[in-house]
């Protein structure tokens, strides 16, 4: 019996962990409309990744592993960086106000 292959699996991680950090630096400048083209990359990266999951075999050797956790971590800091973000961005004073669609959308993205 050969061995998996899981070249397109770590081809894929690292396409995505490109985008999230392409996202943490757009995300930093405040620059949302980057943002926003970079979430629907990474629905495509997300697709990608899946693809590859069902390839490969579920026993990930510990490069995928640690591969997988770190984009993880990376994601759950571009979350927390972007709730501050809106946080920031959507003070006291836009309360009685109606929210941007924009926001709103990039909310749902980051709510977990």
């Amino acid at each position: 019996m050969s061995k998996p292959s899981y070249k397109n699996l770590l081809d894929a991680l690292e396409l995505h962990q490109n985008l999230l950090f392409a996202e943490q630096q757009a995300i930093s400048a405040r620059d949302l409309s980057t943002v926003e083209q970079i979430l629907n990359q990474k629905d495509k990266s997300l697709d990608l990744l899946l693809s590859a999951k069902q390839d490969a075999s579920v026993n990930y050797p510990p490069e995928i592993r640690s591969r997988i956790s770190n984009v993880l971590s990376q994601q759950e800091k571009n979350t927390n960086n972007f709730r501050k973000l809106h946080i920031q961005s959507v003070g006291p004073k836009t309360k009685s106000s109606s929210p941007n669609p924009f926001f709103k959308r990039m909310k749902q993205a980051y709510s977990k």
